[in-house]
């Protein structure tokens, strides 16, 4: 899906007030990011290293596993279509609502999916080759623990589990699998850095797994995948990182307060998420026409969430920013809720 995802603002010729419709850090790009990049911008009249390699190595030093089980990517999204390459023509699970570039990278590898409801996870059998598990989920932000995803990992040895962890840093409801990488061989950890700090723009994840799985992703990855720019705000995220990661404690709280406001307006229903996103049920099915009002009457941008598998048009997706551009959302939804 090249359209169709979330903070599609390209699409309307409007200066928006407040975008709703992206899961990322609600403050913006740090200043000390952006700084450090400006001085770093006369390096793109070379080529980047093919590989990443220095910023592989920060990120193996981080999580505290060997170079050879990181491989960087531009974005989440490459991390995806590099997995399935390796498993061409083979079959995958996917659960569903979720991310649809799970799908999408399936089907340009021709895997055969099947589709499993993601909140029952741990009561399926697999006999499939790929499990698709999002981690907090996108984009509900269901989630499952560590223990029971490892039961899982455990339970189906001959079944490789690709665990999406772009918003852990998201919740404080579970934890990363990072650990289960020293037990187990048939576990890929996807990660992403641009929703944290805030440079979606940049295009930067990684891939952490087992040497032996990093050396097959390995041979089917492009060289200079990754531009210059994003391993360098990669290197600087890993070399400042607890001065640069945000208070997600303060952004949960505003996502929580504006769940208890959205689910008091006539004609929505919020599902619960701890994650700083949600999802919202309408009474009736019109995401579309809800988000072009909000866009176009209150220059307020959502996510019509209707074309995820598994939704309709009765769902939007909203996600939290500061107390007053969530107020201008609730009085919007509830001028919005008075018209219908």
């Amino acid at each position: 899906m090249i359209y169709g995802h979330g903070d599609d603002g390209y699409r309307y010729n409007i200066p928006f007030k407040a975008n709703f419709s992206s899961n990322i850090w609600y403050e913006g790009t740090s200043k000390k990011i952006l700084s450090y990049l400006g001085q770093q911008l006369p390096l793109i009249a070379n080529y980047p290293t093919p590989n990443a390699d220095v910023l592989t190595q920060k990120v193996a030093e981080f999580h505290e596993l060997d170079a050879f089980q990181v491989l960087i990517t531009n974005g989440a999204t490459e991390a995806f279509y590099n997995i399935t390459s390796v498993f061409w023509g083979k079959k995958a699970a996917i659960g569903i609502p979720t991310f649809s570039e799970y799908e999408d990278a399936c089907k340009k590898s021709a895997l055969k999916i099947r589709y499993y409801d993601r909140s029952e996870v741990t009561n399926i059998s697999f006999n499939e080759d790929l499990v698709f598990l999002c981690n907090p989920n996108n984009p509900n932000g269901f989630s499952n623990s560590v223990l029971e995803i490892e039961k899982m990992v455990k339970n189906f040895p001959n079944t490789m589990f690709i665990v999406d962890e772009a918003y852990i840093d998201f919740t404080f409801k579970t934890e990363s699998c990072v650990l289960l990488l020293e037990k187990y061989n048939n576990l890929i950890i996807v990660k992403s850095l641009t929703k944290l700090f805030s440079i979606p723009g940049l295009r930067l994840g990684y891939i952490l797994c087992s040497k032996q799985t990093g050396e097959k992703l390995q041979q089917s990855k492009m060289p200079w995948s990754v531009n210059t720019m994003a391993i360098e705000a990669g290197k600087f995220i890993f070399e400042n990182y607890k001065d640069l990661q945000p208070n997600m404690a303060i952004l949960l709280d505003y996502c929580k307060k504006l769940q208890q406001q959205v689910n008091t307006i006539k004609g929505l229903t919020v599902i619960p998420s701890e994650t700083n996103y949600f999802l919202v049920q309408l009474e009736k099915p019109n995401a579309s026409s809800l988000k072009n009002y909000l866009a176009h009457t209150h220059h307020l941008l959502i996510r019509d969430a209707s074309n995820f598998r598994g939704l309709d048009e009765h769902y939007i997706r909203i996600a939290s920013q500061d107390p007053k551009k969530n107020e201008l959302l609730v009085n919007a939804l509830q001028q919005w809720s008075i018209l219908q």
